[in-house]
């Protein structure tokens, strides 16, 4: 690759300049700013936040679960006929999984 003096000098000629420059000391970082709220004003939002905390953000509502149970079951009879069955209880004492049924009935 040719080398091209007009550059060369061009780049020189910036060096030399930088080298002029004066760069001023470094005088550490800036003092902070100080902090120009009270510290009872502080403590006191603090503390009002703390006592009506429970005002702001209540508790969840929790749904209880209903006392009676209606469980509804389809049943398949001798004859191949399908009959729905409706049982109340007030607990729900057995639990069958959905997918029970497919592997019993297929």
């Amino acid at each position: 690759m040719e080398k091209d003096k007009e550059l060369e000098l061009f780049f020189d000629e910036l060096r030399v300049k930088d080298q002029s420059i004066d760069i001023p000391e470094f005088e550490g970082l800036p003092k902070p700013k100080a902090n120009m709220t009270p510290l009872w004003l502080t403590m006191g939002i603090a503390a009002s936040l703390f006592l009506f905390a429970p005002l702001i953000w209540p508790e969840p509502v929790v749904a209880e679960a209903p006392t009676e149970v209606i469980i509804i079951s389809l049943e398949e009879t001798d004859n191949q006929e399908q009959l729905f069955t409706i049982e109340e209880t007030t607990y729900m004492d057995t639990w069958e999984s959905p997918t029970s049924a497919l592997l019993t009935s297929y």
